[in-house]
């Protein structure tokens, strides 16, 4: 792709969008064009080989339910990989979406050896695990990559919370009922995130005083808007209003139709949650109030 051209257009980050990019060579060579650029490559680090059929996390969820495994390997062997490859070829790299604890520490240290690496987290891979997955096989709760280990969500949530995780993302799939309705080796992967990302965040970390509110603000708003290159919001007489005002009392239970969504694929559906958005404000306009989408 004509990478020079699409940065002159506007774009600021480019990524693999869901399927990790095989061939190392390939990989190397699209980081060399990035890192020309001062834009970051997005990767989904996921060597398929490894986890081709893969549906649920290997281990006991696959063995319980007799299904075939996704090895957490896969996500870690290619983590490794694009880690080196950011060495190689100093283009920044964002990891998409890590979900165990052994890719978090590859992050750690490749932060603490000043390598340009950054990483997200989703909230259904800080608050579930492998273990939620019962034999009601709620496909609500197959997701790629898989719900892990409790062990994993417990890391993840450490790292979010001290600062090596960089951002919170929701990882929005939203799915038709149909494609959800299903046996669960054929339904699509994916849940949707957009509508219930603060209210977890809220409930679980925020409100327990497990994370401060700054901290929440910089994982949900200041950092994903620093690894895109993005400007800062500015929050000035003369600015355009860009806000979103939180309601931390504000009772939240999900069920179907809390979603403005048409597609209703939440991996909480059931969860009573605390706090939520009262107000948004986007480029000066008023896109929430008083809870109700204007």
């Amino acid at each position: 792709s004509e990478i020079g051209d699409m940065v002159l257009e506007g774009a600021c980050a480019f990524s693999d969008d869901g399927h990790g990019v095989q061939s190392a060579g390939m990989m190397r060579t699209c980081m060399e064009y990035v890192s020309q650029f001062d834009r970051v490559a997005i990767a989904h680090c996921e060597v398929e080989s490894l986890t081709a059929n893969g549906v649920i996390n290997e281990g006991c969820a696959s063995t319980r339910l007799g299904m075939f495994g996704w090895p957490a390997l896969g996500e870690e062997l290619e983590i490794i990989r694009d880690i080196e490859l950011c060495r190689l070829t100093g283009c920044p790299l964002h990891v998409a979406h890590i979900s165990t604890a052994k890719g978090l520490a590859y992050v750690r240290e490749a932060k603490r050896e000043g390598l340009p690496v950054t990483c997200e987290v989703t909230p259904h891979h800080l608050f579930l695990c492998e273990d939620d997955i019962t034999n009601d096989y709620n496909t609500n709760l197959k997701m790629n990559p898989p719900l892990r280990l409790a062990s994993d969500a417990a890391a993840l949530r450490e790292g979010i919370c001290d600062g090596t995780i960089d951002c919170v993302v929701t990882d929005h799939a939203p799915h038709a009922a149909h494609e959800k309705q299903c046996e669960w080796e054929i339904a699509f992967f994916g849940t949707i995130g957009l509508e219930t990302s603060l209210p977890l965040m809220l409930t679980k970390l925020v409100l327990p005083k497990k994370m401060s509110w700054s901290r929440l603000v910089e994982c949900m708003a200041v950092s994903p808007r620093r690894i895109l290159r993005l400007e800062p919001v500015k929050i000035e007489r003369g600015s355009a209003a860009d806000l979103t005002l939180i309601d931390p009392a504000a009772p939240v239970d999900v069920t179907p139709d809390y979603f403005e969504s048409k597609s209703k694929n939440s991996a909480f559906l059931g969860a009573k949650l605390t706090g939520a958005a009262s107000d948004v404000f986007m480029d000066g306009k008023r896109t929430l109030a008083s809870g109700v989408v204007a």
